[in-house]
């Protein structure tokens, strides 16, 4: 059964539309939800919004945490004289999800046009196009409707609740990662901390992480946290299984773009015993994040990732465990209230 709460924060960023370059849906839901909850907010030339909470200290340490929009998807490249859109891929959708899949095309009017997805396959299963078919039989039907080349195509998939305190839906990564920021945000903003604390919403990581990049240009933070995703196995709960969803966020220790500062890594680990915080402790043999671009702007920072765990990532559908949202939004509370100058100092050294 679809989730009949329009409040509902997390479904209406999953429902949302916003692939890389095309994140005015989720940039807009945001903006609306956090209103009155920050005391700054910038954007960077990639379009990504960063809310910031002042601090109190007179030099105060800049903690940034980091979510992407953009969801993994589809944009049109080439409409066919028998109606057919062919498609770029943007991200790494995952194969089982190019074919007999409903989606949606977001023209350049905001109009949304429905469609079936499907794929040509080699005989090796190699997917060769990815075409949607709007039930036209020429370009000039398909272009009537408003739908031309470049306009986004994403999943049409509508969230719902599962069992328990699941939710499944499209794009949870990464918005499952901006619902953990938006909610952490109205915490901290209510109370004070001596850290100057940014959230930001970014652009484009499905296509190389280059949110993080700009935005840590932008502000300079002392400390990067991304807060992201990584999928479990469907089948699998044995030890070869430290993405188990409802057990608890990730604490990523390393990922082919980055190995997390050891000093914030003990810190943030400790913190998540004090406060009783479950957390899965992770390593990812592939992909990366936003942390990955971050880390290495200017002369280098401390950053970690906090990870959500997943079932089916970049696909037209992913679950998610309401139970590990809510432990990386107080893992994230327990980061940015921790750093004074004092204490960051203690956690860089090396």
């Amino acid at each position: 059964m679809e989730d009949p709460s329009s409040r509902d924060m997390l479904v209406r960023l999953s429902n949302a539309d916003a692939v890389a370059g095309r994140e005015r849906e989720v940039r807009s839901l945001l903006e609306a939800e956090l209103d009155g909850h920050y005391d700054r907010l910038e954007h960077d030339g990639l379009g990504s919004a960063l809310f910031m909470s002042a601090g109190t200290e007179p030099d105060p340490v800049r903690v940034m945490f980091a979510a992407h929009m953009d969801e993994v998807g589809f944009m049109v490249r080439h409409i066919s004289d028998i109606g057919m859109l062919h498609l770029t891929v943007l991200g790494g959708v995952l194969d089982a999800s190019k074919r007999m899949q409903e989606v949606r095309v977001t023209c350049a009017d905001g109009n949304k046009v429905p469609g079936i997805l499907n794929a040509k396959v080699a005989a090796d299963g190699t997917v060769e196009d990815v075409y949607v078919d709007l039930g036209c039989e020429t370009r000039e039907e398909v272009e009537s409707l408003g739908v031309g080349i470049g306009d986004m195509v994403t999943f049409a998939s509508r969230a719902m609740r599962l069992t328990g305190d699941r939710v499944a839906g499209k794009a949870m990564d990464d918005r499952s990662g901006l619902y953990v920021l938006a909610e952490a945000l109205k915490r901290l903003h209510a109370q004070e901390h001596a850290a100057e604390i940014w959230m930001a919403a970014t652009s484009s990581e499905e296509v190389g992480t280059r949110g993080g990049k700009t935005a840590a240009a932008l502000v300079q933070p002392d400390i990067f946290v991304a807060v992201d995703v990584a999928s479990g196995p469907d089948l699998s709960r044995d030890f070869t299984n430290h993405r188990k969803l409802g057990k608890g966020c990730m604490v990523i220790h390393y990922d082919k773009t980055m190995v997390p500062h050891e000093g914030l890594l003990c810190h943030v680990r400790s913190l998540a015993r004090e406060y009783d915080i479950p957390i899965q402790l992770d390593m990812l043999g592939g992909g990366g994040t936003d942390a990955g671009t971050a880390h290495l702007e200017g002369s280098g920072r401390a950053a970690l990732v906090i990870g959500i765990p997943l079932r089916g990532c970049h696909g037209a559908w992913s679950q998610v465990s309401r139970s590990d949202i809510q432990s990386a939004i107080d893992l994230v509370c327990a980061i940015a209230k921790s750093f004074d100058r004092k204490q960051y100092q203690s956690v860089i050294e090396f």
